[in-house]
């Protein structure tokens, strides 16, 4: 069966994720979005943000997509669904 709309990501046995970069995103790793557009600083509204990564899932694109919850502000206590992309410098 084709896997349309998917790029060289791709889900390996252990329910990992390659990242384009050919770093690894996991469920329960920290990462930064560095356009953390949920910050509410209106002098840097655009801050890198760190975010716990909660699940590993395709948006409904069908692109690579994780489910993450902000670590700090007001938005912490809420879930996104961002795109893998997205996520750098995750440990």
């Amino acid at each position: 069966m084709p896997m349309l709309g998917l790029s060289a990501v791709a889900l390996n046995a252990t329910g990992a994720v390659a990242a384009p970069a050919t770093a690894t995103v996991d469920v329960g790793m920290t990462c930064t979005v560095q356009d953390g557009w949920w910050s509410l600083d209106r002098e840097r509204p655009t801050q890198p943000e760190p975010v716990k990564v909660l699940a590993v899932k395709p948006l409904t694109t069908g692109t690579p997509g994780a489910w993450v919850q902000p670590q700090r502000g007001k938005l912490s206590d809420q879930q996104l669904h961002l795109a893998l992309e997205r996520l750098t410098d995750c440990r």
